[in-house]
């Protein structure tokens, strides 16, 4: 994407300004629920605007898709543009420098400086990658469209480098895929590399005896998150797929063509990718709101940010703590979406001067992909597997694309990953 840096256009009557930090999937949930709100009842001196660096959204969790799919993925993404063309919502595509909230001001890329009525951040979470020796040097992450096309870019260059070796070995060797860290992203991104890359090894005369694909988990068992009945699942279904899976050793070194653990072995890595988790937006420490130990913006029930009441703060950056489960709300999509469309009713009843009201979290089920056609996950206290599990994954991001973009948009969408299941 071009760094230029773009104009913060604001009108200057305004005297409810709502500047939204961050068009994830809270923030973009968040102005899209304004702007349709205020479109159908018009409030006098409201302004809403969306700061976003990227126009165009794009979706985490559909990266393996990307790494071993299409090379035009369209379907992972929402250009902002086109989802609030027609609502009373003004984008402002720049960076944000610094937020001041005891002046109620933002700083954007280039120096231009904007007040606010009510400030929305949601400005997301940064891989975490820990201070491994040889770890960023050597490992992918996998956090966007381009680091997905990356690894694909590496893993096509390896299938050319393994066409040439004339021993099995040496063509093992070459096409060492080891991807670190057990939890949803890591198990999507070899699961998929597990179905697809056989087939693509094929169309060039290489077995899938010539191909190596490691994951590797710190912890016991893969999934954490999951119920042990679907952790089990999971494992036969990637050990089926030809995948090796490696637990109970943290990584203690990289180089160039292999991973040390803390236990001495040694994983083979002609390409690697770490997908051991991620953290809150690191800039929010230090715009002055109070962060927890984990680095995330402490929140109040109604989502507001703790100390602030013109400020609140929504999704992954955002540490809310769930009175059920006396746990901070982790970092996955359905909740980002549910609070941001909590704090639109918020706002519009703070701009109403009726009362706001606390955020409820309420997780409706959790699925994984491993692979392409193949899912595992539960909703509702239903297990399932297969694909019914991946089907019903596909279904939330197309019910999500229909909330901000309409009908046409779901549907194109959902087309394009339905072609998708091989």
């Amino acid at each position: 994407m071009s760094d230029l840096i773009a104009p913060c256009p604001t009108d200057q009557g305004a005297t409810r300004r709502v500047m939204i930090v961050g068009g994830g999937y809270a923030g973009t949930t968040l102005a899209v629920t304004l702007g349709k709100a205020l479109k159908r009842r018009p409030r006098d001196g409201v302004e809403v605007i969306l700061v976003e660096r990227n126009p165009c959204q794009q979706a985490l969790s559909e990266l393996d898709l990307v790494a071993v799919g299409p090379e035009a993925p369209e379907f992972c993404e929402l250009w902002l543009p086109a989802a609030l063309k027609k609502l009373p919502v003004r984008t402002c595509f720049n960076r944000v420098k610094h937020m001041d909230p005891l002046q109620r001001t933002v700083t954007l890329e280039g120096g231009h400086v904007t007040d606010y009525w009510r400030l929305v951040v949601c400005t997301g979470a940064v891989p975490s990658v820990p201070p491994v020796p040889g770890l960023s040097e050597h490992a992918l992450t996998m956090w966007s469209v381009e680091d997905a096309q990356e690894l694909q870019r590496r893993v096509n260059g390896q299938l050319k480098l393994a066409a040439r070796m004339p021993s099995a070995d040496q063509r093992r060797d070459a096409l060492s895929i080891t991807v670190c860290g057990g939890g949803a992203t890591g198990v999507e991104i070899v699961g998929t590399i597990g179905q697809l890359l056989p087939k693509r090894a094929a169309e060039i005369g290489l077995d899938a005896s010539d191909l190596r694909i490691t994951l590797v988990e710190g912890r016991d068992a893969i999934l954490f998150d999951l119920p042990e009945a679907q952790r089990t699942i999971a494992l036969r279904r990637l050990r089926k797929l030809g995948v090796e899976v490696v637990t109970g050793s943290m990584i203690a070194r990289v180089s160039h063509d292999h991973v040390t653990l803390a236990d001495g072995r040694n994983v083979p890595a002609s390409v690697l990718v770490w997908a051991g988790g991620a953290k809150a937006d690191p800039h929010a420490a230090g715009w002055g709101f109070e962060i927890d130990p984990t680095g995330r913006i402490v929140t109040n029930p109604d989502l507001k940010t703790a100390g602030f009441d013109d400020v609140y703060a929504l999704g992954d950056v955002a540490g809310f703590h769930d009175p059920k489960t006396q746990r901070i709300v982790p970092m996955l999509a359905q909740f980002a979406i549910k609070q941001g469309a909590q704090a639109a009713k918020n706002i519009l009843a703070e701009i109403d001067g009726t009362p706001t009201h606390a955020w409820l979290p309420h997780q409706l089920g959790e699925f994984v992909s491993i692979g392409p056609s193949w899912g595992v996950g539960w909703a509702g206290g239903v297990r399932l597997s297969g694909v019914a599990a991946i089907l019903m994954k596909r279904l939330t991001y197309v019910l999500y694309w229909w909330r901000v973009g309409g009908f046409k948009l779901a549907f194109a969408r959902g087309r394009e990953m339905l072609s998708m299941q091989r």
